[in-house]
């Protein structure tokens, strides 16, 4: 659908690696009927891929375990293994990134459409594969601090990271704004990051902040980016 036909503002979120904390996040998000973007790595799980953030153990999800958990949000690539894409070959890319998609459609019924850069590193190489793969949209970490619509959908500039200092401004500008373009706030971050620096009460605030308003679209990455399709 064409949320602009109806909407002059959308609300999407974009969380990356299917983490443990992704419970409660899809927790939080559903309480207020938001949308959110999961960005995985197929080819890790609970007990491949971890590390430390702090004192806290980060460990990815059983996504076999997990279909239920992610119902009614979006699934996207996020590279099979998580590697930097900038270091590997064109085949390993290729497979890196084609694997991932091809278990996603696998595990949850669906063909992906969109991704995030793995480390948020990519070049023009990286982005001259994608739309044979069938991605038609890449985050990347680079804030842009404005709602605007972009046309490179390929090297997509989130509007900020959730520990920004200027979240709560820019949700804020983002309400009360006035414009006759369409404007679309996007927030992204990883879920345990919430864990690793207590503040999950952020979250919670910046959810109740931004929902049930009847003025404001929330979609997922795709619908609020692909409104064509």
């Amino acid at each position: 659908m064409d949320w602009r036909k109806s909407y002059k503002k959308a609300v999407t979120f974009s969380y990356d690696d299917g983490v443990e904390q992704d419970i409660r996040l899809v927790e939080i998000l559903n309480k207020y009927d938001l949308k959110c973007t999961f960005n995985l790595n197929t080819g890790l799980d609970y007990d491949h891929g971890t590390w430390k953030c702090g004192n806290l153990w980060i460990h990815r999800l059983n996504l076999p375990n997990n279909i239920e958990l992610y119902r009614g949000h979006e699934i996207a690539v996020h590279g099979r293994q998580h590697h930097n894409l900038t270091e590997l070959s064109p085949v390993e890319i290729q497979n890196e990134l084609y694997d991932d998609a091809v278990e996603i459609e696998r595990l949850f019924g669906i063909k992906p459409t969109g991704m995030a850069y793995p480390y948020g590193a990519y070049n023009d190489a990286i982005v001259d594969k994608l739309s044979g793969l069938g991605i038609k949209y890449a985050r990347t970490v680079e804030s842009s601090y404005n709602f605007d619509e972009q046309t490179d959908l390929l090297r997509y500039r989130p509007t900020c990271h959730h520990e920004d200092e200027r979240l709560f401004e820019l949700s804020y500008e983002f309400l009360n704004s006035v414009s006759d373009k369409p404007q679309v706030l996007y927030i992204w971050g990883h879920s345990y990051e919430f864990e690793s620096r207590k503040n999950w009460d952020r979250f919670e605030r910046l959810c109740s902040i931004l929902s049930g308003r009847d003025d404001v679209f929330y979609g997922t990455n795709s619908q609020v980016l692909l409104y064509m399709d």
